[in-house]
């Protein structure tokens, strides 16, 4: 592998951005969409009642996502874990993070909902600040070999400092051992992967990727073109 540059994620809530002017793209199943592309709906599988059997996402997000994996060399795919995400499915993952870091006693306040909005978006539908995966340009995404699943450093959704893109770059280098090395440079390829077609990273997960919503907005200085989609047909 070559040795690609340092991952320079930017996510500032904070950044103006203009309202979306939806563009009326469908959302596309992704099972068909590739064979470069294999999807491993990771919530249908952890049994959440909202979610389905496929991964989504809009046809121009889709599109991008497809000239990414064709750029892997042979043996190697794109594993989709998660798309648009109906609103129910948002609330229900919301609510569980809300309650397992009241649990470890997180007080029920601004402090919680602050730290909490790091890792699970608001369930929101509002024009000008959906829930990034609601709009269906957001996807989270990995990199299989011949071997399996490379590594990355974290499982998907750990909600961790280690799951922040650039986790392993910012370590002194006498602490990178042959692993940690090994987990930098696979986040590289992957963050480069998906920046090289258009899309943009989320700093604090390593999997996460937006295209035409707010997220991507407010790095590139773009319009959105995403507004909330509350159904596979709408």
């Amino acid at each position: 592998m070559i040795d690609l540059p340092i991952p320079q994620p930017t996510s500032d809530p904070d950044t103006p951005i203009p309202a979306a002017a939806e563009c009326g793209e469908p959302l596309v199943p992704l099972s068909d969409l590739s064979d470069k592309i294999r999807v491993h709906p990771y919530y249908y599988h952890q049994g959440y009642t909202a979610a389905m059997q496929d991964c989504y996402l809009r046809q121009g997000a889709a599109l991008l996502l497809k000239q990414a994996a064709e750029q892997l060399p042979d043996g190697y795919t794109l594993i989709v874990l998660d798309g648009w995400r109906p609103y129910e499915l948002q609330m229900a993952l919301y609510e569980q993070f809300k309650q397992s870091m009241i649990a470890q006693g997180w007080p029920d306040d601004e402090t919680l909902a602050k730290e909490l909005t790091r890792y699970v978006a608001l369930p929101s539908i509002h024009p000008q600040r959906p829930s990034p995966h609601i709009t269906g340009g957001a996807v989270d995404v990995t990199i299989a070999g011949p071997d399996g699943w490379l590594e990355m450093g974290t499982a998907f959704d750990d909600f961790s400092p280690l799951a922040a893109t650039r986790y392993y770059e910012l370590l002194p280098d006498h602490q990178l051992g042959e692993r940690e090395r090994r987990i930098r440079a696979n986040r590289r390829w992957l963050y480069h992967l998906l920046r090289s077609v258009g899309f943009v990273n989320y700093a604090e997960e390593w999997w996460h990727f937006d295209y035409g919503n707010h997220h991507w907005a407010q790095e590139t200085g773009a319009a959105p073109i995403y507004r909330a989609v509350l159904s596979i047909e709408s």
